[in-house]
């Protein structure tokens, strides 16, 4: 039997090349003998490359240029695809796609439905759907569930992880991981908020706080006067995610850290500010809580998230109370 070949393209951003794992699941679960190679952007490559059901991981690097995205399409289109699908659609990924396989499929985005719940907060949308179905269904417009999506890691990662972890003597029972870093300001939860919380909880259990060095400023003003240990800028993205394997409980920002927890299967606190269910991108299929403010009429203002809130006072994530978000970990982690 002929091996079947299929390309996927997903270049970015960190979370939503893992949210494709539920798709690669579905392929090789329906198709075992298909062979799945992946086009991804160099930083994140390492989200995919110990997955399994990818056969061959092609990069793209930051900033390339016409002649090396040429370069790739060429290698690309020798591989004879018999169907690529581009789950990204921007400029980069359309010119890649070209000419590799007899049958392209595009992801539909929903611009425009997006763009009217951020504009005029009139949702058009019949129910939130997350991204990861958005992907099968570009696959096949058929599927109606996913399967939770999924990380994979080298020995080498989990041994650091493992390592770093064993020379505290920290009970992954009484552990909480906080995540206070997102790319935009509008899906950060406050930092004296962070800070509020950590030093409450760190009274009676283990608190850990995870990023990257963006966040290093910021984790270090929530560790201050407190016995939290700190990773933050420390850790690779695979290693800050294999360091989740030992949480009781994640408290994140809508960011990669909550779709690594999610992948982990571990019980989530997801903080949303500017941006909703609607745009895809919930934990799903794990236990969780999300703290919201609903009814404000600003909310939401952005798909991706802003650099300031338009209306200068920032009631999405002000009004989320590190109370609050104590009451929804303690709800996580009480008995059932």
């Amino acid at each position: 039997m002929q091996t079947s070949k299929k390309l996927l393209i997903r270049l970015s951003s960190a979370g939503d090349v893992l949210l494709t794992s539920p798709l690669l699941k579905l392929i090789k679960e329906r198709e075992p003998e298909s062979e799945i190679h992946f086009v991804v952007k160099s930083q994140y490559a390492d989200i995919i490359r110990s997955n399994p059901n990818v056969s061959e991981v092609h990069i793209v690097q930051d900033h390339a240029d016409f002649h090396q995205l040429e370069n790739l399409r060429r290698i690309l289109i020798a591989e004879k695809f018999s169907i690529t699908l581009d789950l990204h659609n921007n400029f980069r990924s359309v010119y890649l796609r070209r000419g590799t396989a007899p049958t392209v499929r595009v992801i539909k985005k929903e611009i425009v439905k997006r763009a009217i719940l951020a504009n005029s907060r009139l949702n058009l949308f019949t129910a939130p759907r997350t991204v990861a179905l958005k992907y099968a269904n570009t696959f096949d417009k058929s599927i109606t569930s996913v399967p939770r999506p999924e990380l994979y890691f080298p020995e080498s990662v989990l041994k650091k992880a493992d390592t770093i972890w064993g020379s505290f003597g920290a009970d992954e029972r009484e552990s909480v991981f906080l995540c206070p870093g997102a790319r935009h300001f509008t899906k950060r939860w406050p930092v004296q908020y962070w800070k509020k919380l950590g030093k409450k909880l760190s009274e009676r259990k283990r608190i850990v706080l995870l990023g990257g060095i963006e966040d290093a400023e910021a984790c270090r003003d929530i560790q201050s006067g407190t016995n939290i240990l700190n990773f933050s800028g420390q850790l690779s993205l695979l290693e800050s995610s294999a360091m989740l394997r030992h949480a009781a409980a994640v408290v994140t920002n809508d960011s990669y850290l909550m779709h690594a927890a999610n992948a982990l299967g571990v019980k989530t606190v997801a903080i949303f500010g500017s941006s909703v269910k609607e745009f895809g991108f919930f934990p799903y299929k794990v236990e969780h809580r999300i703290m919201e403010v609903n009814g404000l009429t600003c909310r939401p203002c952005s798909h991706i998230g802003l650099e300031a809130c338009p209306k200068r006072h920032f009631k999405c994530m002000m009004d989320t109370t590190p109370d609050e978000v104590e009451s929804a970990i303690a709800s996580l982690l009480s008995p059932s």
